[in-house]
């Protein structure tokens, strides 16, 4: 005979009643753990359709007046509806004890910040936001997961500061287009000079190198550049301070001597051409990529076309919705329903909220709970009876 039980959350376990709750609910026991609870699968199925819609929402591409129209209601009541959905946390989880080939590191920036991402070629790893690309910041993107053989950057020093620091045996490949664009940068696309003109060829030629051969021989056309032109990328010009009025000698082809020695910096920190020289335990040698191409146009243009479709959201609720489409590409995403109901329809995070705002209010400097007495601090907050006074002091 069958009975209308429900089983334990917890341990799936049979249960019994356990009386009921102050509204009339029948409650249930755990006969096993004693974990008490009551039914409430009427308000998980509405949350659980509420969540849906909510991801596919903020994760495709139909407007929410569109989304509104196949529910049959208004988008004001749509909204509404996805208040709590706002409360849901997506954290990545990550394999400590993977190790990649090769991990690809970039950074983009919104509104609401900077996003710096993790990825290899088929999915995200990891991502954190931070204001700008620093070492700190890409020292809390690598930490949780494991040195991979290759990383590819994009030549910022915060995250080459941070690979030495969490990933000290992991081999840097500087991304050939980013190179490219620094010689663009300093020369443009279309140089005047025959210096200009020939260091700007010659970067163009780094993404279509495919052995060590052609990588030596590209080398060896460096140096020549630099025989050829040395003594005119030397030459300098003496000019004037206007507003000291005091005298300096500059380089006069400063833009092509700096396009030269970016290309010489990264051919002599050995960041060129990782790639065409992989570790020995490198599952797929031949699979290493120069560029961070797979990062910019798989994850980086989804991005910044997501922002541009929720372009009137404010800056807490974009970094959700950015968060949920990086988790939802990460390698074996959860249901979102799921991380829904684990988090208890967003009371877990709305909870925590609530605990540190009451903390911040009722902080004080001393450990019996007092106000504080005497202290160095000035307080600016506004004070009705702060003004110019006037008259003799009494």
């Amino acid at each position: 005979m069958t009975t209308n039980r429900p089983s334990c959350p917890l341990c799936s376990n049979n249960t019994k009643k356990n009386g009921t709750t102050s509204k009339g609910t029948t409650r249930w026991r755990c006969t096993k753990c004693g974990h008490s609870f009551t039914r409430s699968t009427q308000t998980h199925n509405k949350n659980a359709a509420t969540m849906t819609w909510f991801i596919q929402w903020i994760t495709g591409t139909q407007p929410l007046t569109q989304i509104a129209v196949t529910q049959n209601v208004s988008a004001k009541t749509l909204q509404r509806r996805f208040h709590w959905c706002w409360w849901i946390i997506p954290t990545p989880t990550i394999d400590t004890f993977r190790i990649y080939d090769q991990i690809f590191l970039d950074a983009t920036y919104l509104r609401s910040g900077c996003l710096l991402i993790a990825a290899s070629k088929t999915h995200v790893i990891n991502w954190t936001w931070a204001r700008q690309e620093t070492t700190a910041a890409y020292t809390e993107l690598l930490r949780p997961i494991a040195a991979p053989l290759v990383a590819v950057t994009d030549g910022g020093q915060g995250a080459q500061s941070a690979i030495h620091h969490c990933w000290p045996t992991t081999r840097i490949q500087r991304c050939l287009v980013h190179a490219q664009r620094t010689v663009r940068r300093h020369t443009t696309s279309n140089p005047r000079t025959d210096a200009g003109k020939t260091i700007y060829r010659l970067a163009l030629k780094l993404t279509r190198i495919t052995d060590l051969d052609h990588a030596a021989e590209w080398v060896t056309h460096l140096h020549e550049f630099n025989h050829t032109y040395q003594v005119w990328m030397n030459e300098k010009t003496t000019i004037r301070d206007p507003a000291t009025g005091a005298y300096s000698r500059v380089y006069t082809h400063q833009r092509v001597r700096a396009a030269y020695q970016s290309l010489l910096s990264l051919h002599r920190r050995d960041l060129l051409f990782t790639y065409l020289q992989p570790p020995p335990t490198t599952i797929n040698p031949d699979g290493l990529a120069a560029t961070t191409n797979s990062l910019e146009g798989g994850i980086n243009a989804p991005i910044k076309e997501l922002a541009r479709r929720h372009r009137g959201l404010s800056l807490p609720h974009q970094r959700t919705v950015m968060d949920w489409w990086l988790y939802l590409h990460t390698e074996v995403p959860d249901d979102p329903v799921k991380i829904a109901r684990d988090q208890r329809w967003g009371q877990d995070a709305l909870s925590t909220a609530t605990n540190l705002i009451t903390h911040d209010t009722t902080a004080t400097t001393n450990d019996i709970g007092a106000p504080a007495e005497y202290d160095t601090a000035i307080d600016t907050s506004y004070q009705h009876n702060l003004g110019i006074q006037k008259g003799w002091v009494k």
